[in-house]
């Protein structure tokens, strides 16, 4: 490897059942204090968790004010009212618990609250964040986005355009993998965030920045999803399988925040902003389009990949290997039980126009740019009819 490049974790990262008990500790350990703001979503709220958190901090001494307005896909909106709440209560620690939106809203929400400027001021880094003040800790309940060790965040505009938010102190001081608390997850919900782990770390792993230790994080990642996921559907309550997979994405999440992803994501993201698809699903749906044609160009680590994923090299080729990598995805793809078709919700070759426009636009360039193969109007245009013209009974 004679490229140059650095690595540098931003985010601790503590693991075990029982573990989110200490996070009194934490808050005040971290920002010297005992105010912090709980941003969570009403499905956290419905299932206990967030009582489970709250009593936690308030037996740790911790004064906690909760914010729950966070839905899917969090809005602009979402982060300024989290952000003044944030203001308001004078909080020294803000916690994120739930899933990507949750803790999306919790790392922006956290920036923007040190400073005047709405949430809109800083979208694709057209401003620079406020100097960081508030220490924050994550708590995934999903096992999908990463979103817990990332200096970046996705929100929608007013117009419900999917942009995108980064700076180098957004990543939270601490991740805490609690696997009890992915037990309640339905299964659509873990299919389609466990897909979304497994393409940030083939696309971590097989982008234009990957280096070693993205390929090592990426590589262990994959492994634990491939002997991990079905265990998961099957048996959700399956603790060890559940644990194993928290780590998975965790380790995705690192391995995008240094390497960043690539054309499922950016094909995913036009989804999301064209037919305002699960981001889960709507990812997994484009790396099925696109796997093999990045496996024909990028080979070697295509093969490393179909490896890590349980795929029996044999007799076969370099090549050949890579390529039965994308029919494993494809395959778990199919055992996750979502529907690649788009037909049912509303999105057909009608969309093809403003699909493939989105993927071009401004906010999904640095995604399409990453991605191992360089990709024409063209090849887009492909894989956009590809995936709008799939019938519901191909699905």
């Amino acid at each position: 490897m004679s490229t140059p490049f650095e690595f540098s974790p931003k985010t601790r990262v503590a693991y075990g059942t029982g573990r989110y008990l200490q996070i009194g500790n934490d808050v005040k350990g971290l920002s010297g204090e005992g105010k912090a703001v709980l941003v969570t979503d009403p499905g956290v709220v419905a299932v206990g968790l967030a009582d489970l958190v709250l009593k936690a901090l308030e037996e740790g001494g911790v004064e906690t004010r909760l914010f729950s307005n966070v839905q899917s896909d969090p809005s602009a909106a979402s982060i300024d009212e989290a952000a003044e709440v944030i203001r308001e209560f004078g909080a020294s620690c803000v916690i994120g618990l739930g899933g990507g939106s949750a803790m999306d809203v919790a790392k922006m929400a956290s920036l923007v609250a040190g400073g005047e400027q709405p949430a809109m001021h800083y979208a694709l880094m057209a401003n620079p964040f406020p100097f960081k003040k508030i220490k924050t800790i994550m708590l995934p309940t999903t096992s999908g986005t990463g979103a817990e060790v990332t200096s970046t965040v996705v929100f929608s505009t007013l117009e419900k355009r999917k942009v995108w938010g980064w700076d180098t102190n957004m990543a939270p001081e601490l991740a805490i993998l609690e696997p009890e608390f992915t037990k309640a997850l339905p299964g659509f919900l873990t299919a389609a965030t466990t897909l979304d782990a497994l393409v940030h770390a083939i696309e971590a792993c097989t982008g234009k920045r990957t280096n070693p230790f993205i390929e090592a994080l990426s590589l262990q990642s994959v492994q634990l999803i491939a002997e991990n996921f079905e265990k998961a559907l099957a048996t959700p309550d399956d603790l060890e399988a559940r644990g194993n997979l928290a780590l998975a994405a965790t380790l995705a999440g690192l391995a995008i925040e240094q390497g960043g992803t690539g054309i499922a994501h950016c094909m995913g993201h036009a989804l999301g902003t064209v037919g305002y698809i699960h981001h889960g699903r709507a990812v997994a749906i484009a790396l099925h389009a696109a796997y093999a044609w990045n496996a024909e160009e990028a080979v070697r680590i295509h093969a490393k990949i179909a490896k890590a994923m349980g795929v029996d090299a044999g007799n076969l080729t370099e090549k050949e290997l890579a390529l039965a990598g994308a029919n494993e995805y494809s395959r778990l793809v199919k055992v996750s039980g979502l529907k690649l078709s788009l037909y049912d919700d509303g999105l057909t070759k009608e969309n093809l126009t403003p699909f493939v426009h989105t993927m071009q636009s401004e906010e999904n360039a640095p995604m399409l740019n990453n991605n191992c193969r360089s990709a024409s109007v063209e090849d887009l245009q492909r894989f956009a009819r590809n995936i709008l013209e799939l019938q519901p009974l191909e699905a």
